[in-house]
């Protein structure tokens, strides 16, 4: 096979999209389960007294918006009448009703805009109209020339937010969903400008709160609570939120927790999508990309990075591959790299004290162990942090450091873990003290040079320090070191 025949890196794959036919064709991590909640609160909320608004709360890169996007898919699918607003792509507007009355009135499967229209444009008129603030006596022009006075202002303003409403209600009634209602999402809202969210909140609240429309806002409440704090002050912005939802939020799960390592279909899908799998194959390094997969696979386990965050770190591991094929250097060594892209990612501090200095191993192995300390680690997978921890020690501890005679010049995580009280379980605790101990021993070994501690690990030895730094460099180039993601 010629280098023209091999399987390319896709360093930017194509953005993932709801399938109108199978919304959920995607979903490696079976999110489809939230949309079900979804479904049964909406169910619940909308034949209630009082319309309904729902917070799908998660952090971000927890996967809200792909959720949201093929759940939307799915309720049009099955016949129901449901729209999809992204805030933050509306945020330009000097209010955000008018997009999102747009977005309503436009809806394929309702025909409301020619319903609306007589109504709209004048409501709208009515309920945007700004005041200046600089004359108090200034006055308002009505939508037939007519100047009125302040209050005659309000009252139109009234008169037009109700005929809204009326329109509105009638409009939701004639679609014939009354159990299921007529579904609004609003995604996006923490990341917008903090008068754009808030205004866009209240406007649903006072404005569109009729019966049978729901609204479902996908949304970070940590981050909109310090949106709201923006605008309102130092308010209590927990209560001002509760108010704006008609129930608790449906919460997210903080990480990938639920992935079965022995399977992991969501990893599977995302080296692919880079072309991961592909290259390896070409080249004969498949063995590298598999404990690559495994190592990921304990990190899922343990449910400390998020989807987006994986997503992130696999670009990564795209890149160094590349690169390390492009040099002619060693490629996808997974008990480097891993731990190391890992750290760029969730922890950039520790990540660049570890390539910048030859005795700093110790934060990046921190980092790659409180991230696994969730996870269920048994004896063989053990052994197999142990060859990563002392990997990174061999690696990045040449020259050999002082003081290393009593124990390897880094606080063992796995030890420390070990030790803590709420590991109840007998048999981990031993696994624990055992690898613990028989990686302080053979890492002093290695550290003073014992040649067999190498045994079976011939890559020890060709990769040194500056090797290593040379191919994780390639990290900046996909991400500048100061640069948000």
């Amino acid at each position: 096979m010629t280098d023209s025949d091999q399987a390319k890196i896709n360093l930017n794959p194509p953005a993932l999209r709801p399938s109108a036919d199978e919304p959920w064709h995607d979903d490696a991590l079976q999110r489809q389960a939230i949309a079900a909640e979804l479904d049964k609160l909406v169910a619940e909320l909308v034949g209630g007294a009082e319309p309904a608004t729902i917070a799908l709360d998660g952090g971000y890169g927890t996967g809200k918006t792909f959720i949201l996007e093929r759940w939307v898919q799915e309720m049009v699918g099955r016949g129901q009448v449901a729209m999809y607003y992204n805030a933050w792509e509306n945020d330009c507007d000097d209010d955000p009703l008018v997009s999102l009355m747009e977005v309503i009135a436009s809806n394929d499967k309702t025909n409301w805009g020619e319903r609306l229209a007589p109504a709209l444009s004048i409501a709208l008129n009515g309920i945007l109209q700004k005041y200046t603030g600089i004359d108090a006596q200034k006055t308002w022009t009505a939508g037939n020339d007519q100047t009125v006075g302040l209050l005659d202002a309000a009252r139109h303003r009234r008169k037009s937010r109700n005929k809204l409403k009326a329109m509105l209600t009638e409009l939701v009634e004639a679609t014939g969903n009354g159990a299921s209602g007529v579904v609004v999402v609003i995604d996006e809202l923490d990341r917008c400008r903090p008068t754009f969210a808030t205004e866009l909140m209240e406007r649903v609240k006072h404005v569109l709160n009729v019966r049978g429309l729901v609204f479902v806002f996908g949304v970070n409440m940590t981050a909109l609570q310090e949106t709201v704090k923006t605008v309102y002050g130092d308010i209590d912005a927990h209560q001002y939120l509760l108010r704006m939802f008609t129930t608790s939020p449906l919460r997210m799960p903080p990480g990938v927790a639920f992935l079965d390592r022995s399977s992991d279909p969501y990893l599977e899908a995302l080296i692919d999508r880079h072309g991961l799998r592909a290259f390896c194959r070409d080249r004969s390094l498949e063995g590298n990309l598999n404990g690559s997969l495994f190592l990921l696979g304990l990190v899922a386990a343990g449910g400390g990075l998020t989807p987006r965050e994986f997503g992130r770190v696999v670009l990564l591991l795209a890149e160094a591959a590349k690169t390390s094929i492009d040099r002619d250097e060693p490629a996808m060594l997974a008990d480097v790299l891993v731990p190391l892209a890992i750290a760029r990612v969730k922890d950039p501090d520790a990540y660049y004290r570890t390539v910048s200095r030859t005795d700093e191993a110790t934060a990046v192995i921190n980092c790659f162990f409180g991230l696994i300390r969730e996870a269920n680690l048994y004896s063989l997978e053990l052994e197999r942090v142990d060859t990563l921890e002392m990997t990174m020690y061999r690696i990045c501890h040449l020259p050999r450091p002082p003081n290393h005679n009593s124990e390897p010049p880094a606080c063992l995580t796995l030890s420390r873990l070990a030790g803590e009280e709420e590991v109840e379980d007998s048999e981990r605790r031993h696994l624990s003290h055992r690898s613990a101990y028989a990686t302080r021993e053979r890492a002093k070994a290695l550290l003073e040079g014992d040649p067999e501690g190498q045994q079976g690990h011939p890559m020890r030895g060709a990769l040194t320090f500056n090797r290593l730094r040379s191919i994780t460099s390639c990290f900046d180039v996909v991400w500048p070191r100061h640069q948000a993601w």
